[in-house]
């Protein structure tokens, strides 16, 4: 197993409280020590070693709002191509907008999205769900369905909600069991 320090870099971790500058030890693809300390016993033998001053080390950014052209849109980007342009940002987790052609309002393509999501990205790939049928703010989708088939979050993208009244009925029925409506335009 390959051991990889990185040494002198800014090491920030919010869950933990940390903001310091210190070394991150990393056996495999495990972090096994991090912090001020970390190289008090000394380097691991045969550990490559990277200097990272001037660097910061962080958690993994999650994106909640991304427009990727897949599917239908696969000409201007991909599933694949954006994981792999989030990856090398430090993005680890994308939340898709459903906002594609055709829309992420029903099951199939709520699947569809994870099922190449599995076996094209680099990150994790979460797909959130239109909160109307095609976008047009008119009639809700399926939200237990959906939610069920694996959207984390409903939304209309950039596209309105044509009536306070579906708006209401969206926000009520994602309240009862638990749904993230998570909506801007």
């Amino acid at each position: 197993m390959s051991t990889t320090v990185f040494s002198r870099a800014r090491i920030v971790d919010p869950s933990r409280g940390i903001d310091e500058v210190g070394t991150v030890i990393v056996e495999g693809r495990k972090i096994v020590a991090a912090g001020k300390a970390a190289l008090n016993q000394g380097a691991p033998q045969d550990a490559a070693v990277i200097d990272c001053a001037g660097k910061a080390i962080i958690p993994g950014l999650i994106d909640a709002r991304v427009f990727i052209g897949e599917p239908g849109g696969e000409h201007r980007e991909t599933i694949a191509s954006a994981s792999v342009a989030a990856a090398a940002g430090g993005v680890t987790s994308i939340v898709m907008m459903p906002d594609t052609d055709p829309v992420i309002d029903n099951v199939a393509l709520v699947e569809f999205v994870l099922r190449t999501a599995k076996d094209t990205a680099v990150v994790n790939i979460f797909p959130a769900a239109a909160i109307t049928k095609g976008l047009e703010g008119r009639e809700m989708t399926e939200f237990g369905l959906l939610r069920e088939a694996g959207a984390i979050a409903f939304t209309d993208g950039r596209h309105t909600i044509a009536s306070a009244l579906v708006m209401r009925r969206a926000l009520t029925y994602a309240r009862d069991f638990g749904g993230v409506i998570a909506h801007e335009t």
